[in-house]
């Protein structure tokens, strides 16, 4: 996947611009990513010796961690949507009925959370060495915050390291149990049945 650096910037510029800005929750969003890293991250999982049960301990802990860190920045608000349905009054006139739609941002604290992970990824795939150089960094960059935007991309991700998988995994699953608990609104959307 090669893009030009005229299109990677404007990718990463909109990235950044798009955690602070309201966006729709839906319960796909929040959780397709956790679950299917967590899914990853089990089916990958390979324990030969000591050194990698530590990693898993201590890569839980940085994932929780960060997770929490995201969590502190968040921001929740309901907006009213006109539909295009209405209903007559006691005086038969048309009064449109409104749908209330929860929207949430990151914040800044999320992304410095987001960047984080990346770079602690970056390190535990050993792509940090010798042959690393500007042009892979930033198209490795540009190729997650695509994966992010659109997180069906993620189905496409073949790495085996269940070291990513866990962090990436168990980073988000903090950030929705945090902003549940810091959030009413949330922690009530996640409630209902019914899939946005």
């Amino acid at each position: 996947m090669l893009y030009s650096p005229i299109i990677s910037l404007i990718i990463v510029i909109y990235f950044v611009y798009d955690q602070f800005e309201f966006s729709k929750v839906t319960k796909i969003r929040f959780l397709f990513l956790p679950l299917f890293c967590l899914y990853q991250f089990i089916s990958k999982l390979d324990i030969n010796n000591m050194n990698d049960a530590l990693s898993v301990a201590v890569l839980f802990i940085f994932a929780i961690g960060i997770g929490f860190y995201q969590s502190v920045s968040f921001k929740v608000k309901v907006v009213k949507i006109k539909s295009k349905y209405f209903f007559l009054d006691k005086d038969s006139q048309e009064t449109n009925i409104y749908q209330k739609t929860l929207y949430a941002k990151g914040g800044k604290k999320y992304l410095i959370g987001w960047i984080l992970i990346f770079l602690i990824s970056l390190f535990l795939n050993g792509d940090f060495n010798d042959s690393f150089t500007f042009y892979k960094f930033s198209h490795e960059l540009v190729k997650e915050i695509i994966a992010d935007l659109s997180i069906f991309m993620k189905l496409k991700a073949t790495g085996n390291d269940w070291k990513s998988w866990e962090l990436l995994g168990f980073a988000n699953i903090a950030y929705l149990i945090f902003i549940r608990q810091k959030s009413a609104k949330m922690n009530e959307f996640f409630k209902k049945r019914t899939i946005e």
